[in-house]
């Protein structure tokens, strides 16, 4: 280490050195009164324009695209802070700078505030391109910890300098120094790393936007496995770039893996099965599977478990991957969509069995979610105790409405035996009683 860079002890002693000044305190007890009062202001601005303006201004419980009115409300709120606090501020300025007073600190809350303005601007513009909702989650994840680090650096850049700042070394760990650079960057780097993978990926996946839910399933597993890759990749680059020995690690996972494979095997089982799912591509989302003796549709994919939707009451459920490689599972979206459905009818022994049949496949063919590719299929299937019986087969693209177009299609078959005087038999027996 260079000697000339000072211990993290001095650099605390001279910065409080530095807040102690009077100057110092008079600016920032001034820069501090200015901001709650241009607070104070924009939130009575804001609370005026939403009583005078309900419907304009109730944009933040919506999930899609603003308005031309809603646009300049958020506009508005998103600006009447930052530029409040200039105008204060600029007045301050103006008073020190007339009385010959130091004025550096507010020089520079000046500096920051413009800055914040300008990304309140970019925010509102993205408010106007995107959904509110998705542009709050980013917002909150990823933008305004970029804006909080910035103005971290330009506050303490003021009296120190970042870069000896950033050689300080705290402590040792296994005989090398660990600076506060290494520290921050341990800290802050997989964090934005896993954010800024998962926004890649779903720009992505808006991108594309297909409309057939099988390719969409792929798409979104192999983004997935993609994911999982740059995350593993980025933290092995961030190890490096930091200068963690390689050898401490060896022997910290060494050390560890015994405990992992007894303490922590479900979790390597169900880690190493979503590995596989993903692929093998034997699941993707949007599949429907019957799962535990209930109908599902995949939702998301993921390393450790699955969530599925159960179709009978629209729940979810959490299923460890392990278990489609332990139960028994069936697909009805594998290699295609295609649903078979198949109803069985009995008609009295006067009826025409030609006029049956042509019956059922006019019904079938009328119906719009019944496919026509493969075409639906009648037969006469056998002669019963009390009626001939007969079967309509036909196909669908969509297990959900399974259960709706078989409903459907019995309610049309009865109405139209009636009106040609089919009859539909139901079983019955005669009792003959002898007397002796």
């Amino acid at each position: 280490m260079n000697n000339n860079i000072p211990s993290l002890s001095e650099i605390i002693a001279n910065q409080l050195l530095f807040l102690g000044r009077r100057n110092v305190q008079s600016q920032l007890a001034i820069i501090f009164l200015s901001l709650i009062l241009a607070w104070l202001l924009s939130k009575w601005l804001w609370s005026y324009l939403e009583k005078r303006f309900p419907p304009v201004t109730s944009f933040i419980h919506s999930d899609k695209n603003l308005t031309l009115r809603q646009y300049f409300a958020i506009l508005i709120q998103f600006l009447n802070f930052p530029v409040i606090s200039l105008i204060l501020l600029d007045l301050k300025y103006l008073i020190f700078f007339s009385q010959n007073w130091t004025r550096g600190m507010i020089n520079l809350s000046i500096q920051l505030i413009f800055f914040y303005l300008i990304y309140r601007c970019l925010l509102a513009g993205l408010y106007a391109r995107f959904s509110v909702n998705t542009i709050k989650y980013y917002h909150g994840r990823l933008l305004a910890p970029l804006l909080v680090l910035f103005l971290l650096r330009n506050i303490i850049g003021v009296y120190n300098n970042i870069q000896e700042i950033a050689q300080v070394s705290p402590f040792n760990l296994f005989n090398s120094p660990i600076t506060l650079r290494s520290i921050f960057i341990l800290i802050i780097a997989p964090y934005f790393l896993v954010i800024i993978v998962v926004l890649i990926e779903s720009i992505i996946l808006s991108i594309t936007n297909l409309n057939q839910q099988a390719s969409r399933g792929e798409i979104e597993a192999t983004l997935l496995l993609g994911r999982y890759f740059f995350i593993v990749l980025g933290f092995i680059i961030i190890l490096g770039y930091v200068g963690v020995n390689a050898t401490a690690i060896a022997a910290i996972t060494g050390g560890l893996s015994v405990g992992i494979g007894f303490g922590m095997q479900q979790v390597v089982s169900n880690f190493i099965s979503g590995i596989l799912l993903l692929f093998e591509k034997v699941l993707k989302p949007g599949d429907i599977i019957n799962i535990e003796g209930q109908t599902s549709q995949v939702k998301k994919l993921g390393i450790r478990a699955t969530t599925v939707q159960i179709l009978t009451d629209n729940s979810e459920k959490i299923i460890p991957n392990q278990k489609f490689f332990t139960e028994d599972v069936t697909t009805y979206t594998g290699s295609d969509n295609l649903i078979y459905c198949s109803i069985v009818i009995g008609v009295g022994y006067n009826s025409n069995a030609q006029q049956v049949m042509n019956l059922l496949l006019d019904i079938a063919n009328h119906h719009p979610n019944i496919l026509k590719n493969p075409q639906p299929v009648a037969f006469f299937i056998n002669f019963g105790d009390s009626s001939l019986n007969f079967e309509l087969k036909f196909w669908l693209d969509d297990v959900n409405r399974k259960k709706r177009v078989i409903s459907d299609v019995n309610c049309v078959i009865l109405d139209r035996f009636t009106q040609q005087d089919i009859e539909i038999p139901f079983p019955q027996q005669d009792i003959h009683i002898r007397n002796n």
